[in-house]
């Protein structure tokens, strides 16, 4: 009994080799599949300069946007017409294990992206790449003006008695809704941490309100996002 190989196997498919590939791909095609996947790119790089709301940007993180949807483009080229190349670049992949830490969850979108941009320009499908890109930087531009009406924040406060009516006054005042979390009463002070939703164009008038109180020793503003306010 004959022993079937993975040549057999592979001969049996009819699949076109190597040489019959790099015949299909033009050289001026791949070029135009680059450069058009490089001008995408470079518009998503405007656009995450442009809406980045993290303390620091990271520049390389932007060059590995472009630098992704390059390579990406490049993969998709070559297994988009190879069964056999396509098997084996996804099992090359699956070994693959990234380890940059990201610290915004926007830049995983960002990732993708730039991932499905390459694999859009790689497809030669560029009314696709270029009306899809434009349509999700105006979105995300827009997103990213933080058009909001009320954010959440922590309001952490030290005062020197326990009773903070006036504290609540104030609350009531300048906040949409306000909820009291934790106390902590020690001989020197207390601690109040309270939940708070209260619009941005009223965050500094009400720490301007805070600070009048005089047995208020310490005020922190924290928001859900990450961003501080101390008075």
């Amino acid at each position: 009994m004959k022993t079937i190989t993975f040549q057999d196997i592979i001969n049996s498919l009819d699949i076109k080799s190597i040489t019959e590939i790099n015949k299909g791909l033009n050289v001026w095609q791949i070029l135009l599949n680059l450069i058009i996947a490089c001008v995408i790119i470079l518009f998503i790089y405007w656009i995450y300069k442009k809406t980045f709301s993290g303390v620091l940007y990271s520049k390389n993180f932007n060059i590995t946007l472009v630098l992704v949807s390059l390579v990406s483009t490049a993969v998709v080229m070559v297994i988009s017409s190879n069964l056999v190349l396509a098997l084996g670049m996804v099992g090359a992949l699956s070994i693959v294990r990234f380890r940059m830490a990201v610290k915004d969850p926007k830049d995983v979108g960002f990732l993708f992206w730039a991932i499905t941009n390459g694999i859009i320009c790689g497809i030669s499908a560029y009314y696709l790449a270029a009306i899809s890109a434009l349509f999700i930087g105006i979105v995300v531009f827009i997103l990213s003006k933080k058009i909001t009406i009320r954010e959440p924040y922590l309001l952490i406060l030290n005062t020197k008695v326990i009773d903070i009516s006036e504290v609540e006054k104030i609350l009531e005042k300048y906040t949409d809704v306000f909820k009291i979390r934790s106390t902590i009463i020690t001989d020197e002070k207390t601690e109040n941490i309270i939940e708070i939703k209260i619009k941005k164009t009223k965050i500094k008038p009400f720490l301007a309100a805070l600070k009048e109180i005089q047995n208020i020793t310490f005020i922190k503003l924290v928001s859900y996002q990450g961003d501080l306010e101390e008075g």
